[in-house]
């Protein structure tokens, strides 16, 4: 069985004010969960998932927080897997050596493009500070992984971002699809992929998959990848391990959860509907709640719920949430290239 994965904000706080930031992170909440609230929270994960489960540690940026290492540790202690999710500016040799120390196993970095892209999206001398950290990550033995955000911006540079990835030493690019929120809905609201364009994309990541042997290629919101890599390994074509081993599709409610700094339980970071606050209710209550079971029974609707492929991709929960107002709705971003009706 596939890990359940937790997206944990520590903090809202963040060195940075990237222009696509979907949590418009800066300063942090003023309700953040305390040291002891936070060492409470992971006896809940622990108690609750056992061993099946992997926790990042995201933000803003979650070294930003005094008590980090105080929670890695405790975390490690409870026996739960760690993964810390940076911009990568802060990570210094000694940072990294004390991540590895604490218990942190893998670091998640984002690498949005070459030098002057990367730069306009997320500020000047960034970009060489973030391989910066991510050499420091590896030199440290921790394993890295990389994960762009693809907009208009920089989709042409998809390519070279994985040369990148690959370059660094990453076991694994891991591809977002921007969405507007946030900061990016105010600083570059218009830099969604159309259809066309993100249905093009999904294919070349399965190309770019196909030609290389030292990194892994996957997606975290675009589950059409999910079809692509079905009809491959119908084909008897190769695909990625992570195809026979997570949770295909959508993971939101079925295979994820994400927690806010201030202790919120939404189904996955971006969809912001609150299930439950983990400072008043066990994690186990807000797995049963309403929204969480919508989500498992996958009844989405639109084309997304007469689609053949709905168990292994069931559509964007978070962009159909925002274009409807529903998070069952269909997923407006899939075309006519994903989409087969089931036969009656």
């Amino acid at each position: 069985m596939p890990k359940y994965n937790i997206n944990w904000n520590v903090t809202r706080e963040c060195n940075l004010k990237c222009k696509h930031c979907y949590y418009d992170a800066s300063a942090p909440l003023e309700d953040e969960l305390s040291t002891v609230q936070a060492f409470a929270l992971i006896d809940d994960i622990a108690e609750t998932f056992g061993d099946d489960v992997r926790v990042t540690l995201g933000g803003g940026e979650p070294l930003m927080r005094k008590d980090l290492f105080e929670i890695i540790k405790y975390g490690k202690e409870r026996g739960v897997s760690l993964v810390l999710a940076s911009n990568g500016v802060m990570l210094t040799e000694d940072v990294a050596a004390r991540l590895k120390d604490a218990g942190i196993d893998e670091v998640i970095i984002a690498i949005d493009g070459t030098q002057k892209t990367h730069d306009y999206i997320r500020g000047n001398g960034v970009f060489e500070r973030t391989v910066r950290g991510a050499l420091a990550c590896k030199a440290a033995g921790l394993d890295l992984v990389i994960d762009p955000c693809i907009m208009k911006q920089n989709e042409g540079e998809t390519a070279k971002i994985i040369d990148i990835a690959e370059h660094l030493g990453a076991r694994q690019c891991r591809i977002f699809h921007y969405i507007a929120m946030g900061r990016g809905e105010i600083e570059i609201p218009d830099a969604e992929l159309n259809s066309v364009q993100y249905a093009q994309n999904v294919m070349q990541l399965y190309e770019e998959q196909n030609r290389r042997s030292r990194i892994e290629i996957c997606t975290t919101q675009a589950c059409q990848y999910w079809v692509v890599l079905q009809r491959k390994a119908e084909a008897g074509l190769p695909v990625p391990d992570f195809y026979y081993n997570e949770v295909p599709g959508c993971r939101a409610g079925i295979g994820m959860l994400s927690i806010k700094p201030n202790g919120d339980v939404v189904p996955c970071p971006l969809l912001e509907v609150k299930a439950g606050n983990a400072t008043e209710m066990s994690l186990r209550e807000i797995l049963n709640s309403d929204v969480f079971v919508n989500l498992k029974s996958r009844e989405v609707k639109g084309k997304c719920g007469i689609c053949k492929f709905k168990d292994i991709c069931g559509g964007c929960r978070v962009r159909a949430y925002l274009h409807t107002g529903d998070y069952m709705a269909e997923d407006p971003l899939c075309n006519e290239l994903f989409f087969e009706e089931v036969q009656r």
